[in-house]
């Protein structure tokens, strides 16, 4: 009896030990135009920095495929719109089939065509930009012939992607950064880790198998210095889509990155959505996309997809909170 008790001592010291060896392991990049970190708690450092090595290089990548550089292959698609049809990569070919798809799913909110109007107000590369200017109204009217997810021709045998209209341009800004959280979260899944987090410029994927929840702090819209709610997250996205990260103001007027695809100017009313799903792609999509939307069709098509949903609008000053049912008893903190 006393050897028995004798060995489960032993296994609880050794159990407890392990537990404490748990480590927390980081790094943090600026790619795609954002600040991109990783998180992994775990007490293997050679697994944990191999891992790391092997997200950055991945998301490196992404970022040269679906970047603003001329050897992008947005770019070369871009170059080529009322031209001839382009054979991207698989991973290309099928983002921008994933992008039409949202985009028939929020009637045309989401709209990977924006490009022209990102290009037109100074937002492509954004990060560089120093000095801003509202575009020329005739210009702007101009591109809006060139936007309409209508107007990208997918061909599934060739594999093959057509812009109907020369100097049409696509965008994959708004999902792009989803899509890169979602292949660093299979390359850590593929290596065992049960806890870690993702944030790719305020796009989130957690995964803890622990009791104890990470606690993502969802940024006030209007405060820099405040929080708009704290969530308790397990294994899941989170992506927000807000007017206070990427914008410039002219005669205290804010002009911001999310745009609406009909009118071609930056979306009004709404400050800030919150997306959580199970799916970063989709996540970072309908964020952008419900922003859209707006408050009333953008929660009916949250409620309609099964997914939570925080929308912030604006109106003369004052800020009010919209939800889906699943969080009506959220403290929000305005």
């Amino acid at each position: 009896m006393k050897r028995k008790i004798f060995l489960y001592f032993i296994i609880l010291f050794f159990c407890s030990n392990c537990h404490r060896q748990l480590k927390e392991f980081s790094e943090t990049e600026f790619l795609m135009d954002t600040v991109c970190e990783v998180k992994i708690e775990t007490a293997n450092s050679y697994l944990a920095e191999k891992a790391l090595k092997e997200v950055f290089s991945k998301v490196e990548e992404i970022d040269k495929k679906f970047g603003f550089s001329k050897e992008s292959e947005i770019e070369k698609i871009n170059s080529l719109a009322g031209i001839m049809p382009y054979k991207p990569s698989k991973e290309c070919f099928e983002l921008i089939k994933e992008s039409i798809r949202i985009s028939q799913k929020t009637k045309g909110a989401f709209d990977i065509t924006v490009g022209v109007l990102s290009e037109l107000w100074g937002f492509e590369n954004f990060s560089k930009k120093e000095d801003f200017k509202l575009p020329n109204p005739k210009k702007l009217t101009s591109c809006l012939s060139l936007v309409g997810y209508d107007k990208i021709l997918i061909d599934e045998k060739e594999k093959s992607v057509f812009l109907k209209k020369k100097g049409m341009r696509i965008n994959l800004g708004g999902i792009a950064k989803g899509y890169a959280i979602k292949k660093a979260k299979e390359i850590l899944e593929q290596y065992g880790f049960e806890k870690f987090l993702i944030n790719f410029g305020g796009d989130i994927y957690v995964k803890n198998k622990t009791k104890n929840p990470w606690r993502i702090a969802i940024q006030h819209p209007r405060d820099r210095n405040k929080f708009l709610t704290i969530l308790e997250l397990y294994t899941t996205s989170c992506a927000t889509s807000g007017d206070y990260e990427r914008f410039f103001m002219i005669n205290n007027r804010r002009y911001h990155h999310i745009f609406n695809p009909k009118s071609g100017y930056p979306k009004e009313g709404v400050v800030s959505v919150t997306i959580l799903c199970d799916d970063p792609v989709v996540a970072d999509a309908l964020a952008t996309g419900i922003f859209v939307l707006g408050e009333k069709e953008g929660i009916e098509l949250a409620e309609e997809l099964k997914i939570s949903c925080i929308i912030v609008s604006e109106k003369h000053n004052k800020l009010y909170i919209h939800t889906t049912k699943d969080l009506k008893n959220k403290n929000f903190d305005l």
